[in-house]
């Protein structure tokens, strides 16, 4: 009986851990098209923008923004991480965000822009 407690204890604890955490994405899944629709939280970071957008993620590494423009961005995988790199014109000359991807199951994946304002691009299509 003892055995029995133990392997479900196990098996709960496996089950919360892998809900819990991200799932790496491939590139065919990074592709694609990603709203900001909560953004009317006060803003915090310059780099972000707090009005409606969407950032379209292109196969050959570009992409295109309202708020951003148009740019480059690179993508690094790690064990259990997505990062992404985007670099784009402004007035000034060139700027750049580095975030990473949230992909939990039963979630669509997220370019997190500030997780403690739960600040992101949700993915579309």
């Amino acid at each position: 009986m003892k055995r029995i407690l133990f392997g479900i204890g196990i098996i709960l604890i496996i089950g919360i851990l892998v809900l819990r955490y991200n799932i790496p994405m491939t590139k065919n899944s990074i592709v694609g098209i990603y709203a900001n629709t909560n953004y009317g939280n006060e803003p915090c970071c310059v780099e972000s923008p707090h009005i409606a957008d969407t950032l379209k993620l292109k196969s050959d590494g570009t992409f295109t923004s309202g708020y951003y423009g148009n740019g480059t961005y690179k993508i690094s995988y790690g064990i259990l991480t997505t990062e992404i790199d985007w670099t784009y014109e402004y007035e000034f000359g060139k700027a750049g965000h580095s975030t990473y991807f949230s992909n939990k199951i039963f979630e669509k994946p997220k370019i997190i822009l500030n997780y403690d304002l739960n600040h992101y691009y949700e993915k579309v299509e």
